[in-house]
């Protein structure tokens, strides 16, 4: 019995061990095959990528040999110019060869060695160093540190830029023919004199964000000093806020404040002219806020102008009242490249606005004056408003003004109003320049008959920017009268320099 049971654990003993390995060596096969795929998987990845290494070989190959083709023909150009040279030598004796060398290679020298000097005496480097800079055709002063560079030409500057001094001069020369109106009896009149004349001092001075200006002119050879201020912008403030003080031009009317070197025609307007308010003393609180799309004035003047009542040898305000101005302007594109807070506005589009640039503003002034004069016992407002734009070499201005005057005494006010508008283009950039405009004055509503018109055209030609311009204008101005209106024809030739 036990040998029985024994027989039969050692079958089952056996059929087990056999299954057992069975299994096994199944399991090694399946085992060998997964690994057998993997490999072989992995070394199609490799041939693939060897494949793409070789194509992009092949590829750089290819290039390089395109580049030494184009290197051989460079060189072999090279061989015939210099064969062509030595045949064309050989043709002359060899002593005057040596020499037309010699002569070629000291003035290629000579070329080269200027231009290395001109290279670093317009780097920034020389100009800090020796802090003198000479203009180009249309460049300022090198001097940074001074808000209207454009009327200096040289400049001096201390090594910290805390100092300097910035002078210039400029003037115009004119050639003016008027044909009056015979009816009133007026003779014709032909002269040549010197419109404009300006010796001018600024720079600035204890920091790098306090300036000071000085102009002096001889107009009419008569020597006069026509600004000094002292102008502070904080470096913080980016041009948002800035502080001038002195004796300098009210900040109203636009044209009035358009440089008197930068006018699309030789003058400013009738009607301009009669209502700017000139010069004076005072202090102006000003900027240019929101990336320059906006500009403010707000100010406050002696109100007595350049001809002011005196007194025991003294200047007097006559009513012992104070002149107010607050000026606002939007540029709803940018600001004007063409605008200087500083230098005052450019009639022209010199500098050539890419981009299309527009302007709206409007001022108004509390105690104004009447051609430069204080009127007396008068309380007196002025409003303008202004628009203009400016477009590759397209200018276009315009300003309408109004005036009320009232007696302090209860006795009749008198209102005035006039306008203009003008348009300048380069028929030829930044060269040549046709210019239109007209004028309209009424001196008093009340009163007929009185109005004045202007009608202007000219052509500017500009060498050197405004450094160097030619420009010629004919005007036709036309008052009203009660009976027969006044004609005036004129025509002006001027030549104008700044250095």
């Amino acid at each position: 019995m036990r040998n029985k049971w024994f027989q039969y654990g050692l079958s089952l003993a056996m059929v087990f061990c056999t299954v057992y390995a069975d299994s096994a060596a199944q399991n090694v096969e399946a085992r060998d095959v997964i690994q057998n795929k993997d490999a072989y998987e992995g070394g199609m990845e490799d041939l693939k990528k060897q494949l793409n290494e070789m194509e992009e070989a092949f590829l750089v190959q290819q290039k390089m040999m395109k580049q030494m083709e184009a290197m051989a023909l460079s060189q072999q150009e090279q061989i015939k110019e210099l064969k062509n040279r030595i045949e064309t030598a050989s043709e002359k004796p060899m002593t005057v060869a040596k020499e037309e060398i010699k002569e070629e290679v000291k003035q290629e020298m000579k070329q080269e060695v200027q231009q290395e000097v001109g290279n670093y005496l317009a780097s920034n480097e020389a100009r800090e160093k020796l802090g003198l800079g000479l203009p180009g055709k249309n460049e300022p002063v090198n001097s940074y540190y001074l808000p209207d560079k454009e009327k200096a030409s040289i400049g001096f500057q201390t090594r910290d830029g805390k100092y300097s001094l910035n002078v210039g001069f400029r003037f115009q020369t004119r050639f003016t023919y008027k044909d009056k109106d015979e009816d009133f009896d007026e003779d014709d009149t032909t002269d040549i004199d010197v419109r404009r004349a300006r010796l001018c001092f600024g720079g600035n001075i204890y920091s790098k964000d306090l300036f000071y200006n000085v102009e002096i002119d001889a107009d009419s050879f008569e020597v006069n000093l026509r600004d000094y201020y002292i102008w502070w912008t904080p470096a913080a403030a980016e041009e948002a806020l800035s502080i001038k003080g002195g004796y300098f031009k009210v900040p109203a009317n636009r044209q009035w404040n358009s440089s008197g070197f930068k006018l699309l025609l030789q003058d400013r307007s009738i009607a301009s002219d009669n209502f700017k308010q000139d010069r004076d003393y005072g202090l102006d609180i000003f900027g240019k806020p929101f990336d320059g799309h906006m500009e403010y004035h707000a100010a406050v003047f002696r109100g007595v102008g350049q001809n002011p009542t005196k007194t025991f040898g003294r200047d007097e305000n006559i009513d012992n009242e104070l002149m107010y101005v607050f000026t606002t302007r939007y540029y709803p594109f940018g600001w004007y490249n063409s605008y200087n807070l500083a230098t005052g506005w450019d009639e022209t589009d010199l500098k050539y606005e890419e981009n299309f640039k527009a302007v709206i503003g409007a001022s108004v002034i509390y105690n104004g004056k009447q051609k430069d004069t204080k009127l007396a016992d008068t309380n007196s407002i002025i409003g303008n408003v202004d628009l203009g734009m400016r477009y590759r070499g397209f200018t276009w201005d315009s300003e309408y003004y109004i005036r009320e005057n009232d007696p302090e005494d209860n006795g009749d006010s008198i209102t005035s109003d006039g306008f203009y508008t003008q348009a300048g283009y380069f028929v030829l950039p930044k060269k040549l320049e046709v210019a239109a405009r007209y004028s309209m004055l009424d001196p008093n509503e009340d009163v007929r008959n009185d109005v004045q018109t202007e009608y202007t055209v000219g052509i500017n030609y500009y060498m050197r920017g405004h450094r160097q311009q030619i420009q010629a204008d004919v005007g036709h101005f036309v008052t009203e009268t009660t009976e027969t209106d006044k004609n005036e024809n004129r025509f002006r030739l001027q030549y104008q320099m700044i250095f």
